[in-house]
């Protein structure tokens, strides 16, 4: 049985290190992308996933030659947790951010706040939060370790 995941990404860098650690990491795996809140949205809303890996920043939709993608969305990936949990879909869910502060005056987070905040609003589908640093290695098993976690290994690892 393959194992599908859902990568909400818009960094192009990140997305491609992030889909490359899985596939060498797990398998079979079918990696779907999304790189928006709303592609992000439609994509959980379509079902068929055993996990989605997730950005906390991202713009409103996907950005092409003809649309900039609208307002960036800071907290792009608590609006897709939250239209998780308004259907009711228990997908669980990693979040993935090359980030450690959020926002501006009263709504900034730490990193840790947001990992504290998503813990208590999304018991069902929220797994944690890995910190992304393309120039250091620990980001990668950090991620790993929470997939594991998260789809309680299954046996999925390669060996």
């Amino acid at each position: 049985m393959t194992f599908s995941i859902l990568l909400v990404e818009d960094d192009e860098l990140k997305r491609n290190q992030i889909g490359g650690l899985v596939s060498e990491k797990f398998h079979p795996v079918n990696i779907k992308y999304a790189r928006s809140l709303q592609s992000g949205v439609k994509a959980v809303m379509a079902g068929g996933n055993d996990l989605v890996i997730l950005d906390m920043s991202m713009p409103t939709f996907d950005i092409s030659t003809e649309d900039e993608g609208g307002r960036p969305q800071v907290y792009a990936g608590r609006e897709v947790l939250r239209q998780m949990d308004r259907r009711r879909i228990r997908t669980p869910v990693i979040v993935v951010t090359q980030f450690d502060k959020f926002g501006e005056g009263e709504e900034a987070l730490t990193l840790r706040e947001l990992d504290e905040q998503l813990r208590e609003s999304h018991p069902y589908t929220y797994r944690g939060v890995v910190y992304y640093d393309a120039a250091v290695e620990g980001w990668k098993k950090a991620l790993e370790g929470l997939i594991n976690i998260a789809c309680k290994g299954e046996g999925r690892k390669k060996q």
